[in-house]
């Protein structure tokens, strides 16, 4: 019986102290793992007077962006606080930076420490990094002149991605407009990345913006909801907006989806006619402001093409346009958005959604404004000026497939 004591003694001893290292052997495996920026940067959000820098780190850490005007040693650090804390032990992170001024180019850089243990009062750091020096100009409110990419229908491959970008002359873009479906949805951790975040931070988003135009696929899947911790549209944290780049206003709608809130598959989870309906008094406003109508071209950008009935009275587009009509996104857009748009004095809008390529062109009374659908296969380059808003389409193998100014 004394021995079993004496056992019991000596094991309950060996497991305390086992017990006592394994936080140590733990906290010595980890440190010893490579910190990085595995993730990013990528601009968000780029205006006359900001920027959202995005990136994310490969174990928890405490981050912040380093900034400076081009060719000044003088640098300000920033970071995210809320609530009087400032974000730390995080992966990802988004910080925003205001106060910028307007057509000057700026050169920043990523700085973090690793937080090996995150204790009330005791807190243990680990490696600290920096990145290299990366720049971006913010928008110029005087320029006459945007050239922009937009994208669409990517479905999660990144290769075609990658083709699509590659046939642009992105050293002469200022923005990147994915419009829609660039996820089939969103069901695995990290998938924006692999989808289309890293090959843009490789193609160009280091320097210049993009910007997601939702689509109705990537408002599907577990993870959907979290897709606002990647994309930064706006300041305001909304998928929908409007940019300006002097003389020219681009607006951002969100589809939503194209069935109805009570179809079967949403298990009752989405409100989007309520949504739409909030855009709709969102936009009365942009095309009632100052700055939208000091703009001398105006462009719309939504994924699911707006239809309307008398559509079809376009004799090419008949068939097509009675097939739209089905769908609550289509028609709900319609409904909503071309009667304020076509009081907006819109030069052309792009859409995508339909894989294939299709133009509804402007109709007096009905629809002001063309309406350009892209393919799953092309991109769009997109050159505004005095001349007005020029359009080409660039599929896959290069051919150019449409071309024309607005």
């Amino acid at each position: 019986m004394i021995g079993l004591k004496k056992y019991l003694l000596s094991a309950a001893v060996l497991v305390a102290a086992l017990l006592t290292t394994m936080p140590l052997v733990a906290q010595e495996s980890a440190a010893a793992e490579s910190y990085s920026f595995n993730h990013g940067p990528y601009l968000q959000a780029l205006s006359y007077d900001g920027v959202t820098i995005c990136f994310s780190t490969s174990h928890r850490g405490f981050s912040g962006v380093e900034l400076r005007v081009k060719g000044s040693d003088e640098k300000q650090l920033y970071r995210t606080s809320k609530d009087g804390l400032f974000e730390a032990d995080n992966t990802f992170n988004a910080i925003r930076i205001d106060g910028l001024s307007a057509a000057t180019e700026y050169e920043y850089r990523l700085t973090s420490k690793r937080m090996l243990s995150f204790e009330p009062y005791k807190v243990v750091f680990g490696e600290e990094i920096t990145s290299p020096w990366y720049s971006f100009r913010t928008f110029d409110p005087a320029a006459d002149e945007v050239t922009f990419v937009v994208a669409n229908d990517i479905h999660d491959d990144a290769q075609k991605c990658a083709a699509l970008l590659d046939l642009m002359p992105m050293q002469e873009v200022d923005m990147v407009f994915y419009n829609g479906d660039i996820m089939s949805h969103f069901s695995r951790e990290g998938q924006p990345f692999t989808s289309f975040i890293d090959v843009s931070v490789d193609r160009f988003a280091r320097h210049k913006p993009f910007a997601v135009v939702r689509g109705n696929h990537e408002t599907r899947g577990h993870l959907a909801r979290e897709y606002g911790d990647y994309i930064h549209n706006t300041r305001e944290g909304r998928y929908y907006g409007v940019y300006y780049f002097g003389s020219t206003a681009v607006v951002m709608l969100d589809c939503g989806e194209d069935k109805d809130d009570e179809h079967p598959v949403y298990a009752g989870l989405v409100d989007f006619d309520n949504y739409r309906r909030e855009q709709a008094e969102w936009l009365k406003g942009v095309v009632k402001s100052k700055a939208f109508r000091r703009a001398k071209h105006r462009i719309a950008i939504v994924h699911i093409p707006p239809t309307v009935e008398r559509m079809a009275e376009v004799e090419e587009n008949k068939k097509r346009v009675a097939d739209l009509m089905t769908w609550r996104g289509n028609a709900h857009l319609g409904e909503l958005m071309l009667p304020i748009l076509n009081e907006a004095d819109i030069n052309v809008m792009f859409s995508a959604h339909l894989h294939d390529y299709a133009v509804f062109p402007r109709q007096e009374g009905v629809v002001e404004f063309p309406i350009i659908a892209n393919d799953n296969v092309s991109a769009m380059l997109v050159r505004v000026n005095a001349e007005g808003v020029h359009v080409k389409i660039v599929n896959r193998d290069g051919r150019t497939t449409h071309e024309k100014t607005y």
